[in-house]
């Protein structure tokens, strides 16, 4: 199934849009994420050179807090702000916040620099740590600092950042999916104009195209109109033609028809058949003239026909079985009539007591499918079924022309009339006429 334009320039506008903002999205959160880092190391590191400007180094050699950090975290337990010293044969000192618990080492760099690196201790929260080797005087070795701080301040605040850009981010999304979508509807719409100009001159409810406020469709259609315009002239000479052809024909036949004798059945047959030939082609040339530019309601004219005729046979029910009550078909309201009327009239003369009658609507078509309880025909009668003047029943009066004639009036609408045996017992037919496509 084809796609439409405004889903195609939608979907082109909307994709790249949906991954910019993702992309764009994604890149400030790392580079927020980046920054609440750093800033969280620097305040490691201001409490790392308070902590180190407060180590003293007695004369025996052991490290010693001369000068406390002034901070109470490192003194609650459980706050994930710990401080550890640590020289050549291990942790010689730690915060009280570590109680009894003692934290791994990381690898200082060894040109004295600090170092920064995520901890995850066993059983407690992580934590983000920096870690130094320091020259303390009156100590011939180096000694090594840690300083930890937790993790989750720096999640947190990359969390709420995560959550709010991504509210913002949906809500400039919608708005710009929707400032797309409207323009695609404005801009579009001179389009959906002339698909439906198009649409109306193809059910015959226009005859050429307006122009529209578009300068690109309005060389379309100054292209279009004058094609339409032949091509309606063609048909139109075509139609014509083959009418005066038709009515031509008709005097010779006339003329020939004296001239055959009253005993040459052939002769008179083929001329037969040649006048209904005509009398076909003049009914089409006049039907397509009209074809694209009629309709009727056929339930209506069902309605009233099967009243009217109810009163004509009283002794015979009608079954009408329920429809759609705005099935309209392309063709003129007595032209329906007739077909409808030859149909029904043979109906309810063939049944014992039921006719049932159904409208149905079949793609582009209108179908109404009559069914009679009467005895029905043959294989061989129903083939001839049709023919002109033919009568199964003399005993009925008639001219056998009905269903004849029923037959050139549907075909004339591009429509067609065929039977079969009916599940009543009796004979079904089959009326198929094309569906009004003006809206």
């Amino acid at each position: 199934m084809s796609d439409s334009l405004q889903r195609r320039l939608w979907r082109a506008a909307a994709l790249p849009l949906v991954a910019l903002v993702v992309a764009g999205l994604l890149l400030l959160q790392w580079a927020f994420e980046d920054t609440v880092r750093r800033a969280f190391d620097a305040r490691l590191d201001r409490t790392l050179v308070a902590f180190v400007g407060g180590l003293e180094a007695t004369p025996e050699g052991r490290v010693v807090v001369g000068r406390p950090i002034g901070q109470a975290a490192f003194d609650s337990i459980g706050s994930g702000w710990h401080w550890q010293v640590a020289d050549e044969t291990g942790v010689r000192l730690r915060s009280r916040s570590l109680w009894d618990r003692e934290l791994a080492m990381p690898p200082a760099r060894s040109d004295g620099r600090a170092r920064h690196v995520d901890l995850a201790p066993d059983g407690a929260s992580p934590l983000r740590a920096v870690v130094r080797r320091i020259a303390l005087p009156g100590r011939p070795a180096p000694i090594t600092v840690l300083i930890t701080g937790p993790r989750a301040e720096i999640d947190a605040e990359v969390a709420d950042f995560v959550r709010l850009s991504w509210l913002a981010a949906l809500g400039l999304a919608g708005l710009a999916l929707a400032t797309i979508f409207l323009q695609l509807r404005l801009g579009l719409a001179p389009l959906r104009r002339f698909s439906e100009q198009v649409a109306e001159l193809a059910s015959g409810q226009r005859e050429a195209l307006d122009r529209l406020p578009v300068r690109e469709l309005d060389a379309v259609v100054d292209e279009l109109n004058p094609v339409i315009e032949q091509n309606r002239r063609l048909a139109e000479s075509g139609r014509k033609r083959a009418g005066d052809l038709a009515h031509a024909l008709k005097t010779p036949l006339a003329l020939l028809r004296t001239l055959v004798p009253a005993g040459d059945a052939r002769q008179r047959e083929a001329l037969d058949r040649i006048d209904e030939i005509v009398d076909r082609h003049l009914a089409r040339a006049a039907a397509d003239a009209r074809r694209n530019k009629v309709r009727c309601d056929v339930a209506a004219a069902l309605t009233e026909l099967v009243e009217l005729l109810g009163r004509l046979h009283p002794s015979k029910v009608i079954h009408v079985a329920p429809s759609n009550p705005r099935l309209e078909a392309a063709c003129e309201a007595s032209d329906l009539q007739e077909m409808l009327g030859n149909l029904l009239d043979n109906a309810l003369r063939a049944a014992h007591r039921e006719v049932r009658i159904a409208l149905l609507a079949e793609g582009g078509d209108v179908r109404l499918v009559l069914d009679d309880d009467g005895i029905g025909l043959d294989e061989e009668a129903l083939s001839r079924l049709g023919e002109r003047g033919l009568r199964f029943d003399e005993s009925v009066p008639g001219t056998g022309l009905g269903v004849s004639i029923t037959c050139d009036i549907a075909e004339s609408y591009g429509g067609d009339l065929d039977f079969g045996r009916s599940p009543l017992g009796g004979l079904q037919a089959r009326l198929r006429l094309p569906a009004w496509q003006g809206g």
